[in-house]
């Protein structure tokens, strides 16, 4: 019974696994187990301690939120992966106010480069200009980056599984798992990408 059920559970994971691999841009998928959850939530952890060179601190919120699911994948993508268009994916609070955030959509960015109150830095990230950050702040915890999960329209539509979000993980952490799976998965491309998938199955 169990080997059947193992058997079954294998046979699953493969399908979805195919399933990803059919969207855009997406190079190599692969489970990690309990050893490798653990290790990411322990770089992560330590990568959140020293965010912007050391000054910032945050909290990897989709990735704890991944890691909490049934099934936990990597999956690696190259410039053709379209990232979810969410403007909240990463945002900078300072006392419980939302003083910078992250936009994938050029036209949001025009308008804040045009706006006198906001700044864009790395041409994706928007920041007010009075915003109070420093790090004295960080320290305090009065400020703080929260990373946030996101759902993608193409996983939604695997019908094995439910529950999912994506998420990014820290460079250390993608480092890590790049290390892990580029010689099984031949990822030469200096540009890849690297993400989390968390699921439940159905």
């Amino acid at each position: 019974m169990g080997y059947n059920m193992g058997s079954e559970r294998s046979g699953v994971l493969e399908r979805v696994k195919r399933q990803i691999l059919t969207v855009a841009g997406t190079l190599g998928a692969a489970e990690l187990n309990m050893e490798q959850r653990q290790t990411v939530a322990v770089l992560e952890e330590k990568a959140m301690g020293n965010v912007l060179g050391g000054m910032g601190r945050g909290r990897n919120e989709g990735v704890t939120e991944t890691l909490k699911r049934e099934v936990v994948m990597v999956f690696f993508v190259d410039a053709n992966f379209v990232i979810p268009e969410d403007p909240q994916i990463m945002v900078l609070m300072h006392k419980g106010e939302v003083v910078g955030w992250t936009s994938m959509d050029p036209s949001v960015i025009k308008r804040y480069k045009e706006d006198k109150n906001y700044l864009v830095l790395s041409d994706y990230f928007i920041i007010k200009k009075d915003a109070k950050i420093s790090a004295a702040a960080f320290a305090s915890g009065d400020s703080c980056f929260i990373f946030k999960g996101a759902q993608m329209e193409e996983f939604s539509r695997i019908p094995e599984i439910k529950d999912h979000i994506i998420s990014i993980p820290s460079p250390p952490g993608f480092a890590y798992l790049h290390t892990l799976f580029k010689d099984k998965m031949g990822l030469k491309d200096p540009r890849i990408g690297g993400f989390l998938i968390g699921f439940n199955l159905r």
